[in-house]
């Protein structure tokens, strides 16, 4: 399992396996995983600004929004995303 994967399943865990599908099928979804993985990275290595760790919460806050959306778009189409 891919370091992105595993965060964003353990962020969700009740969404673990329709996370994995649509990682496996979907370009998009992988690469907003990604830049969560990227976005979590930074934050943890942010130590300085509270103003900069702020805006990165933020940005993680609208990525965690973003695979949400993704995930209830798939789950309201019948065959999932093409």
């Amino acid at each position: 399992m891919s370091s992105c994967l595993q965060l964003v399943t353990e962020q969700f865990p009740h969404l673990r396996d329709r996370v994995a599908c649509l990682f496996d099928r979907d370009l998009l979804f992988r690469e907003l995983c990604e830049d969560y993985e990227s976005c979590s990275v930074a934050l943890a290595r942010q130590k300085g600004s509270e103003g900069l760790q702020r805006e990165y919460e933020l940005l993680r806050l609208r990525l965690e929004t973003e695979l949400l959306r993704f995930l209830h778009e798939d789950a309201e189409t019948p065959s999932g995303r093409k």
